[in-house]
């Protein structure tokens, strides 16, 4: 994506038959993600760390047969009580012939922490208190507890109808990534991408997914006002949340795509807008 000058335009409500919750495949899902992180990495500024993200989904999805814990998806809870340690040195084992020196050097400290800092460590991250974690380190622990909530996630019963759409996950109270406008049978449907397990939640089209305003929406992106990448900013409580259409890019997953468009992130911010969700490879610092 080459820097240019923002463009605002509006965006159409959509609405139709919907599922409130989806919960995709795990193996589908990671599967799909490291092939699109791979293909969006070939001559991107951010390659190597695009391929790091698609080897540790890689590894998560190597994570798919082991044990877990019988825990409802509490991301505290699972960070204090579940099995996802053992998970962690999965990855790690998984990781480490395939990453390069430096990644080698995190790999290594995770590798010989004690089991209660790891613990300590994810309880601080599923409270949303990164500031506590290294951030060498973070993007593991969260990608390993991020293996067992979306498991208990998809265990687990799915909660009753609500009068709000949520801004945050119903199943595990995590913020999102982005909301995607999907394509096939939910064509213009809206969901919001969880950063922890991975599960989508219906929210209608053209309001703030932060704080529910509608009148007050810009649409940002540095192509067209039809790009596939756009940032929701919301006068009204002064976020922002990428807004990411497989309706112009069949091929576009949440995270992947989000994460090689962090350049948008800066132009957003630089308008002065926060955002109100967060990506699991770029952690927020605090």
């Amino acid at each position: 994506m080459t820097e240019a000058p923002l463009l605002h335009a509006p965006q159409p409500p959509g609405s139709h038959h919907f599922a409130p919750i989806l919960r995709p495949d795990l193996a589908t899902f990671y599967a799909r993600r490291a092939a699109r992180l791979r293909a969006l990495a070939a001559g991107h500024e951010l390659s190597e760390y695009l391929v790091l993200a698609a080897q540790v989904t890689d590894a998560q999805a190597a994570c798919l047969g082991a044990p877990a814990a019988d825990l409802p998806p509490d991301p505290a809870g699972i960070a204090a009580a579940g099995l996802w340690p053992a998970l962690l040195d999965r990855m790690l084992a998984d990781l480490r012939p395939k990453v390069a020196a430096p990644v080698r050097e995190a790999l290594a400290q995770l590798q010989a922490l004690p089991e209660a800092a790891r613990r300590t460590a994810a309880i601080a991250l599923a409270e949303g208190r990164f500031d506590a974690v290294d951030p060498a380190l973070a993007p593991f622990l969260w990608a390993a507890l991020s293996a067992e909530v979306a498991r208990a996630a998809r265990a687990a019963p799915l909660p009753g109808p609500t009068a709000q759409e949520p801004p945050d996950c119903p199943l595990c109270g995590t913020a999102p990534v982005a909301s995607t406008i999907l394509t096939g049978d939910d064509q213009g449907l809206r969901y919001l991408h969880c950063a922890l397990c991975d599960c989508d939640w219906h929210m209608v089209r053209a309001k703030c997914t932060n704080c529910g305003d509608a009148g007050q929406l810009d649409y940002l992106s540095f192509e067209t006002p039809e790009a596939p990448i756009r940032a929701e900013a919301c006068g009204a409580c002064g976020s922002y949340l990428k807004v990411i259409s497989q309706e112009r890019d069949r091929e576009a997953d949440t995270v992947a795509d989000d994460l090689a468009s962090l350049v948008l992130d800066d132009a957003a911010s630089a308008e002065g807008f926060g955002r109100s969700g967060f990506n699991p490879f770029a952690l927020p610092s605090g």
